[in-house]
Parts: structure tokens; sequence; C-alpha cells
């Protein structure tokens, strides 16, 4: 949604927000609201599990862990932005007199599909919420070209990246890459790139990661390839032998990660050019806003199931409702069988008496 503040003393004359809010009955935003909060919870608990995995089973050198461990953690920020825009659709945060319970299309030129206001107070709290949204999208997607880049730099200094920390190339593709990301995020906000601007950015970005990943892999499959013919002329270390295995599967979980972001990105992109050229209704957009909140569902589930480790201890986080029935089945086995094992345990204890009597009889 676009805010257009019309005090002319104001240097913001527009902030433009990647929220959605809509005119819809209170019953029916509050039935939403409670059904999203659900899977909310869900997500969280999804999110926390991966992340614990991740850590927790170290199966990557510390620089990539630091660098994709951002990946699962931010989320955090991006739901709290969305409570916040919950807040102000069930009108639990309001704006004085002004209603803004109502649908706002992403992107516009026209004034009528704006949200007019005579000034910003009162909206702080929804335009962090928007803040809070472009920075974690833009997050991740920069994230991506530095894990890249990491991995390209393990390549370089395959013959001792493992060997040491070199902490700084994480630390340094961090803060490098969020001081763009928290650039970017406020030219978005206060309206100074367009949609096809932020768009572009998104997939330049993603296209680059990818080709830098391709790269990368061919480069270490061959190397792989190498150490594993019979008649190699060059001699490899243990060392440069495990970094590039370890290439290979940080490799294939960035691959994957990219893949599942831009499946995300490309629904939400889908229904947001639709909703453009008006050919669906508003109500379409709870499901482009839930593909990007409820993303964990599918990119934490894709990580996990990455690195077999990861999968089992990762499945063995969410029992199954198979799991409960045969566990309720073996309780109703066991109390079935209780009946005969104390009958027979009886037997045998009077069998036992009656032994021991007649013993005594015959001693006597």
């Amino acid at each position: 949604m676009i805010i257009k503040n019309m005090d002319a003393s104001t240097n913001v004359p527009y902030l433009w927000l990647p929220i959605f809010l809509y005119d819809e009955p209170i019953l029916a935003s509050q039935v939403i609201a409670s059904i999203e909060l659900i899977l909310y919870s869900i997500c969280l608990y999804i999110v926390v599990v991966s992340l614990k995995i991740f850590v927790q089973v170290r199966m990557f050198h510390l620089n990539f862990i630091i660098l994709v461990a951002p990946f699962f953690g931010i989320w955090f920020e991006l739901i709290i932005g969305k409570l916040i825009t919950m807040c102000y659709q069930l009108s639990i945060f309001s704006i004085g007199n002004l209603e803004i319970r109502k649908f706002y299309v992403l992107w516009t030129d026209d004034s009528n599909k704006m949200l007019v206001v005579n000034s910003f107070e009162g909206l702080e709290l929804l335009i962090i919420a928007g803040f809070m949204e472009y920075h974690y999208m833009f997050s991740v997607v920069f994230g991506a070209v530095a894990v890249a880049i990491e991995r390209l730099a393990a390549s370089v200094l395959i013959d001792n990246y493992e060997s040491t920390n070199k902490i700084f190339i994480p630390i340094a593709l961090t803060v490098f890459f969020q001081i763009i990301a928290i650039t970017c995020s406020c030219l978005a906000l206060f309206h100074k790139f367009t949609i096809i601007t932020i768009n572009g950015t998104w997939i330049v970005s993603c296209a680059c990661s990818s080709i830098v990943f391709f790269l990368v892999e061919r480069i270490n499959l061959r190397w792989k390839a190498e150490m594993e013919h019979p008649r190699r002329e060059k001699v490899y270390t243990i060392s440069q032998r495990f970094q590039v295995k370890e290439n290979i599967r940080a490799l294939d979980l960035g691959k994957r990660l990219i893949f599942s972001e831009l499946g995300t990105i490309s629904i939400i992109g889908l229904i947001i050019a639709t909703l453009l050229l008006e050919l669906v209704p508003p109500s379409l957009v709870h499901i482009a806003e839930n593909a990007l909140f409820l993303n964990p569902f599918g990119i934490c589930t894709v990580a996990m199931y990455s690195i077999p480790a990861w999968k089992k201890r990762y499945k063995n986080a969410f029992p199954s409702i198979f799991c409960f029935l045969m566990r309720l089945k073996n309780r109703k086995i066991d109390v079935q069988s209780m009946e005969p094992l104390e009958e027979f345990s009886k037997r045998i204890y009077e069998e036992t008496n009656i032994h021991f009597a007649q013993l005594n009889e015959s001693w006597t």
C-alpha cells in the first residue's frame, strides 16, 4: 500500500509499505487471524527446530553456518511485522478517527487507491512493520549472494580453508550485504524504488547467486572426479578432499534454498501481478501474503531433508498421526495381554505352593 501525506511542509510525501489491509467484516478478520496465528505457531516450532538442528548437528564450516543461520532466524522479524499489521486489521491499534481497514493495492499512481493522511502520526508501528518486511526480503535475497561468495572463497582457498576459521569472511559479507539490504529497504519504504526496480533487484540477485552456485559446483565436481581417478597426477591432501566434499554438500543445500526462495517469490509475484491487472479478487492476497509468512514450511523442510543426519532429527521432532495411532494400539495390546499374564502368574504361584506343601508332607 502507498500512503500519501497531504502535509505540504513534509519532506516525505509518500511511503510505500509491502503490507495489505482488507475491507472485511470484523468477524471474518478475526476468523482469518485465528487460523493464521495457528499456522504461524506451527511455523515458529519449525523454525526453532530447524535452527537448533542446524547449529547442533554441525555439518559445515563455521563460516557457512554464520551466513546461513540467519536464513532461519530472520523469519522472526518478518512475523513481528505481520503481527503488527494484524493488530491494525483487527482495530487493536487505531489512528484517531481514521479508518484504514480497507484494501489498498500494493502499487499505484492513482491517489484514489492510496491511503491519504494529513500526517504519519499514529502510523509509526505500521511503518516499522513495513520496514521489517522489506528488510527480511532484501536480507534473504542478498544473503543468498553472500553464501555463494563464501563458497567461492572456500573453493579458491581450498588448500587451508578447512583448517582455519577465517571468520572475517562471513562477518565482512554480513556487514556489507546488510548495509545494502537496509539501504534498499529505506529506498523502497520512502518510495524511491518502483515496483519494477524492486523485482529487478530480486531477480538479478537470485540469478547472480544461482550462476555462482552452479559454476562453483561444477569446479568442485571436477576436482572430486580428479581425486577419485585411479591415475590422477596431482596429489590431494585430506583437508582438500574434505573441503571439496563439504563444498558440494553446501552448494546442494544452497541451490535447494534458492529454488525454494524463487518459488515463493514467483507465487507472490504472480498473484500481485494479477491483482494489479484486476484479474482476481483482493481476497486472494491472503494466499500471496501467507506464501511469504509461511515459507518455513517449504524452505526449512527442504533444508532439513538435504542432509540425512538433519532429516532424521527433523522427522523425530514431528510425531506423526500414524506414530500416535501405533502407540495407542500398542497400549491397547499391552492392556489386553495383562489378563492372561496375571492368570498365568497366579497359577504358577498356586502350583508352587502345592508343590512345597506336598514336599513338606513327604518329609513328615
